[in-house]
């Protein structure tokens, strides 16, 4: 199914501003052109306040810059016959060229635009005005748009913050689009829910080295939960906070094992807040595919031979066939006499007859870490969105839980409650919990006091 952008709340301020430059042009008599101040207010309009603030004012500078250049054009094409046009249309053109360099002289490259408007307005107005009117009034037109855009930017309804609340979010099938990635609706609304405070994170099968380059335009704050619970990691810091592994004398008799039926895996091992992926001779085409793939990234680090005493094993990954897999699932379900391992399957990029099958801690859950997170954290209510059956004992948790319109059975069935799509219903759902209008009530899964379990 095709992806069509939405509407976004950017393109509605700017048609709302427009709007009102004509309004302002007809109750003062319409005797001015509102094509000056409403192209002000389309340049101006941004998707960020703060950044309209900035624009705004580098734009006034620009119409000044462009008024006393248009002045100085005008009066110099007066002395132009009419026959002359070409020279008028030079002196122009020539005039551009001082216009451009006193916005790189004054630092105000953003400017330049709506500079050589303003310097064109002048120059080509039709009018009767003198070259002086001329440029007061494109002048006072242009502001005009651009105090029109910062204000309808800055506009907003009353909102009351609920900041009780983590959000936490899966992410591929969740927020992030097989076909579509995040969207620029996404990114926007959930940059300006974090500028506003609030707690959001995100929870992944992913190692993070695998979401940085997806994620890279949001502004997280919190660390992240990444390989299925199994590690907290910071962005920022480029930290794992937390990491629950197998212990070294499992890994040990794991590793005997699959060294016995001659089978090759990847072990993610943390050491010095840096994940190492130790591998050997591959024995099959899919193994080499997936190395292959992901190598090059910047952000794992392959090494060939044995890993050393040091560091969290944080789980060991084979390629195999569906058959083989479930040969060693039973044998080291035998074999872990404690129950203290847990076995992931991922078909969704391997061949029909082969998966990717993950061998972690029992621990090592999305639940179990957002736990810990908790833990840190003033918020000790949860909102959690979920795509995929691991995300249900997550969404089983949480004291509200959403799935999207195409989640896994596991996940519809742990849900409260499923949304009619995925990333953007997830942004606007995060939207209107988080700021609900002054009389809108909050779902009574979160008015309770006693949390869900």
């Amino acid at each position: 199914m095709a992806y069509f952008p939405r509407v976004g709340m950017r393109m509605i301020k700017t048609a709302i501003a427009v709007g009102i430059c004509f309004l302002i042009s007809s109750l003062t008599g319409g005797n001015g052109k509102p094509i000056f101040s409403a192209i002000a207010a389309i340049i101006c309009m941004q998707p960020y306040v703060e950044h309209s603030v900035n624009v705004a004012f580098n734009r006034i500078v620009g119409t000044i810059i462009g008024a006393f250049f248009g002045l100085v054009a005008a009066s110099v094409s007066l002395y132009i016959p009419a026959e002359y046009e070409y020279l008028h249309f030079f002196v122009i053109s020539l005039t551009v060229i001082p216009v451009l360099y006193t916005t790189v002289l004054l630092k105000k490259p953003g400017a330049s635009a709506l500079a050589g408007v303003v310097l064109l307005s002048i120059t080509l107005s039709s009018g009767d005005s003198t070259p002086i009117m001329d440029a007061v009034n494109r002048s006072v037109e242009t502001i005009v748009g651009i105090l029109v855009s910062l204000g309808v930017n800055m506009a907003h309804l009353p909102r009351r913050k609920e900041k009780d609340f983590l959000f936490v979010s899966g992410f591929d099938g969740a927020i992030y689009g097989e076909k579509t990635g995040m969207t620029p609706y996404s990114i926007f609304e959930l940059n300006q829910l974090l500028k506003d405070g609030m707690a959001f994170t995100i929870a992944t099968e992913r190692t993070p080295a695998s979401l940085i380059a997806d994620i890279g335009m949001l502004h997280m704050k919190l660390p992240i939960i990444a390989m299925d619970g199994a590690v907290l990691y910071d962005m920022n810091e480029k930290r794992y906070l937390a990491c629950h592994g197998l212990s070294k004398e499992l890994t040990e008799k794991i590793e005997d094992f699959l060294r016995k039926l001659n089978l090759h895996y990847f072990l993610n091992v943390v050491w010095q807040d840096v994940l190492l992926i130790y591998y050997h001779d591959f024995k099959n085409e899919e193994e080499q595919k997936l190395y292959q793939q992901l190598r090059l990234s910047p952000h794992r680090n392959y090494v060939y031979g044995e890993r050393p005493k040091e560091g969290i094993v944080v789980y060991i990954l084979l390629v195999v066939k569906d058959e083989t897999a479930d040969f060693v699932t039973e044998k080291l379900v035998e074999m872990d006499k404690e129950g203290e391992l847990l076995f992931l399957r991922d078909k969704s990029e391997t061949p029909e007859d082969y998966c990717h099958l993950k061998i972690y801690h029992k621990n090592a859950t999305k639940e179990y870490m957002m736990n810990r997170l908790l833990e840190k954290m003033p918020q000790k209510k949860t909102v959690v969105f979920g795509s995929n059956r691991n995300d249900a004992s997550m969404m089983q948790a949480a004291d509200l839980s959403f799935a999207t319109i195409d989640a896994s059975d596991d996940a519809i069935k742990a849900a409260d409650y499923q949304l009619k799509g995925t990333g953007d219903s997830i942004v606007r759902k995060m939207f209107h919990i988080y700021e609900p209008l002054h009389w809108q009530s909050l779902p009574k899964e979160l008015r309770n006091e006693k949390r869900k379990r």
